[in-house]
């Protein structure tokens, strides 16, 4: 008698953090909900160099090349004399390309704050990103062109 009861409640305690996990890491894969969320995760994510949240929404399929690249633009960023605060954002359009297919294009530009006493901005020239994204299960990055 005392077994069965043993077992109910061991397969509680581990069954449960189980369901959990495979239902986590099933959610891991999804992607985003659009084109342009997928591009715009990427780049929140470049922008303050917490890389959480990134692994969705890049496409499987490309091996560790788009965290590589992910992470050699964040050294980018570091490297030189000031570096930015941020990255502004604008996402200026989402182009099909063909079934569950698409090309993000969203303009990047540094931006520096400063607090002497008051905040302000700085804003760098605006620059084109491209995003070529795929659906699958949401919507995945498979490139990045800067």
């Amino acid at each position: 008698m005392l077994l069965p009861v043993l077992l109910c409640c061991g397969g509680a305690v581990v069954g449960v953090p189980a369901v959990w996990f495979f239902g986590e890491t099933a959610k891991a894969s999804r992607g985003a909900a659009s084109p342009a969320a997928a591009a715009n995760i990427y780049l929140e994510a470049l922008s303050y160099d917490n890389d959480a949240g990134l692994l969705p929404v890049l496409d499987d399929d490309q091996g560790d090349e788009l965290p590589k690249q992910w992470r050699a633009y964040r050294a980018e960023m570091r490297r030189g004399g000031t570096k930015p605060s941020k990255l502004g954002i604008v996402v200026v359009g989402t182009r099909e390309t063909g079934r569950n297919r698409a090309v993000v294009t969203a303009e990047v530009y540094p931006v520096w704050w400063s607090t002497d006493g008051r905040a302000t901005s700085l804003h760098g020239e605006r620059k084109p990103w491209l995003f070529t994204v795929r659906e699958a299960k949401g919507w995945q990055i498979e490139q990045v062109d800067p």
